[in-house]
């Protein structure tokens, strides 16, 4: 019988890279499969795939080398992880990704534990739109329930017509229709979900721009009470879904100070970068540790950090100078993604300090000269 050496990836983005790195530096091996030939992942895998994530000879493959299998976004289509569930073991289950990967399901999953959320409606046919145009608090955001993320899929939605018209806009049938939030910021609990512990890595308070991340500081400036119930709401989520692996829920904090969950991610998260340096463990680390069913250690913070995304607009017309990162307390990650492109991640960096603010100070400052270069 061949030796299973490998750790399966499904998906070689740049958190399937990050997860490379982490298990390579650990001693580990670590097999990619991901459709894209030039994913990042890929390029530095043990072993890679290039095949689409319902392919049966791929899925047979990861079986034959691989006794444990994770992923590392949310779209991966959740029969996929059913198939290798019936063979080997996956990090986080189908059950998991199913709920996460559909925001209908995702919002019932959440009412049934009685945890917060925004004020939503569904959408499942032409028909439930009748009678939202009695709705009078607008605005609200449209959401499809499936395939959405850093921004893409939705809309602000002002008034009645405007919903008829980016329901035609955004194709499809089914959607959430969420009350949009005055908010007063934007937090994430990432989750280490071992065999029987629940690591909790520090609370990142977070800047997006046009829908998508643009900054993540830790810690959040927020009180320990909110602190409580965002790590409770994290871990009645995670035992509620019997998780294994990673997750990260995105909360609300509204201007009246009310705790909303926005979203469920069954994996690493954009906002959790910082933990790289940060924390005396990565959430990437502690994603190895959870395959390989190693001991879990407590991430704490060593040092306030602020990471920043770097997109592929900047890039745009120019070659970017990193020469003002080359210094102690700024780290450069670069994806090594081929087309710079609108809104695409190519990389990020991270400022540590041990006041967040000066961290913040530098960030802003760093980020200010490589756009205006």
């Amino acid at each position: 019988m061949q030796e299973k050496k490998y750790i399966g990836m499904l998906g070689g983005g740049q958190l399937g890279l990050m997860f490379v790195q982490s298990a390579q530096k650990m001693g580990e091996k670590v097999l990619v499969l991901d459709p894209d030939k030039d994913c990042p992942a890929g390029k530095i895998a043990d072993k890679f795939i290039n095949a689409d994530y319902l392919d049966s000879n791929a899925l047979e493959k990861i079986v034959e080398n691989c006794e444990i299998c994770t992923t590392e976004f949310e779209n991966i289509p959740y029969k996929t992880l059913e198939k290798l569930e019936e063979k080997i073991n996956v990090y986080p289950n189908s059950k998991a990704l199913k709920i996460s990967q559909n925001r209908i399901l995702e919002k019932s999953f959440l009412k049934k534990l009685k945890i917060p959320t925004t004020n939503y409606f569904e959408i499942n046919s032409p028909e439930n739109l009748k009678h939202l145009e009695e709705i009078k608090d607008w605005p609200y955001i449209l959401k499809t329930s499936t395939f959405g993320y850093d921004g893409k899929g939705q809309a602000i939605i002002n008034n009645y017509d405007e919903l008829l018209k980016y329901y035609k806009i955004l194709g499809g049938e089914n959607f959430v229709l969420e009350k949009k939030v005055n908010l007063k910021m934007e937090v994430s609990q990432v989750a280490c979900c071992y065999e029987k512990d629940i690591i909790l890595l520090p609370i990142s308070e977070n800047t997006h721009i046009n829908n998508i991340l643009h900054k993540s500081k830790v810690p959040a400036s927020i009180v320990d009470n909110e602190s409580k119930k965002i790590e409770d709401i994290t871990i009645c989520i995670a035992k509620n879904l019997n998780y294994k692996g990673i997750l990260c829920v995105e909360f609300f904090i509204s201007q009246t100070d009310d705790i909303l969950v926005n979203e469920i991610a069954p994996r690493t998260h954009n906002s959790g970068h910082y933990s790289i340096e940060g924390c005396h463990e990565s959430q990437f680390d502690h994603q190895v540790k959870i395959c390989k069913d190693m001991q879990p250690v407590k991430s704490s913070l060593k040092y306030s950090s602020v990471m920043v995304n770097l997109l592929g607009e900047l890039w745009e017309g120019k070659e970017i100078n990193f020469d003002d990162l080359k210094k102690d307390e700024i780290f450069l990650h670069l994806y090594n993604k081929k087309i710079p492109k609108q809104g695409r991640k190519m990389g990020h960096f991270t400022v540590i300090n041990n006041s967040v603010d000066i961290a913040n100070k530098i960030a802003d400052e760093v980020y200010a000269k490589l756009k205006n270069e």
